[in-house]
């Protein structure tokens, strides 16, 4: 009997032990699914506050661009992503697969100073033109740029809904992209560069608040002003100061016209 008593206590611990390793275990299955589903969601949201953050700079200088240039002149609009991917084994797969995503086609590369590159372009719907630039740094890192402009916005909506698509392309495709936009017309207002540039400068004040003056340069035919804007996320530090916006006018003598410029964070165009 005591034999017997033994043999059950013994069964009783191996199931007291198996059903604890079972609940263990369940525990941690649960445990490595919850913090993957908080992972993915972190990552939806912050390329979800990224691209609200893109669509509200784009709307406010769309807006501010339209109240600044002549009715019904071109309004040109150059919208770049900039930004590093590495961990690839090979770079041509890589940059087929973005260029795939893309509706671009599949370049080949071609070797420029010491580097390979991959460059490709394509007409987009509404006059606008999209490009890929892929520079191969080795050792599975790369460098990419990609562009989406037009010369003369003809559609918002469309404009912004495909800078949106880009912007989620490159985030499936591990590119972790900074962006930055620019936008340039011939101004309303055609007085002295520093002219246009004030009333530019006061109607971005009306849009935004806390707009202070960073930088200036000036010349004989061109004036620009960089700006801080704690109400633009997106910024970047020039010296000890961080721009979140910049307004250039250039006088084009020969036209006898103000080229009016506007960059979020910054001017990436000739102005």
């Amino acid at each position: 009997m005591l034999k017997t008593m033994l043999n059950n206590g013994t069964k009783k611990r191996t199931l007291f032990i198996l059903l604890f390793l079972c609940c263990t275990v369940a525990l941690l299955i649960n445990f490595q699914s919850a913090k993957a589903k908080s992972i993915v969601l972190d990552e939806v949201a912050s390329q979800a506050s990224v691209t609200a953050e893109l669509n509200g700079s784009l709307m406010s200088l769309i807006d501010l661009g339209t109240k600044t240039t002549v009715s019904g002149s071109p309004l040109r609009i150059v919208l770049k992503w900039q930004g590093a991917i590495s961990g690839y084994n090979d770079p041509s797969v890589e940059v087929a697969k973005l260029s795939i995503h893309l509706g671009l086609t599949v370049p080949s590369g071609i070797e420029e100073e010491g580097h390979m590159t991959y460059r490709s372009t394509a007409v987009k719907p509404y006059g606008s033109n999209l490009s890929l630039f892929w520079s191969d740094l080795g050792e599975g890192n790369s460098y990419v740029i990609v562009t989406l402009d037009t010369s003369d916005l003809q559609n918002e909506a469309s404009f912004q809904g495909f800078a949106d698509e880009v912007s989620t392309i490159l985030e499936q495709n591990n590119i972790k992209a900074e962006w930055n936009v620019s936008l340039q017309g011939i101004a309303e207002q055609q007085g002295g560069p520093e002219e246009v540039l004030s009333q530019t400068e006061g109607l971005l004040i009306e849009q935004f608040k806390a707009v202070s003056e960073k930088e200036s340069y000036k010349d004989v035919t061109t004036i620009s002003r960089t700006y801080s804007i704690p109400d633009l996320k997106r910024s970047v530090v020039s010296g000890n100061h961080s721009i979140s916006a910049q307004i250039a006018v250039h006088h084009e003598d020969q036209k006898g016209t103000n080229r009016l410029t506007i960059g979020f964070p910054l001017i990436t165009i000739e102005y």
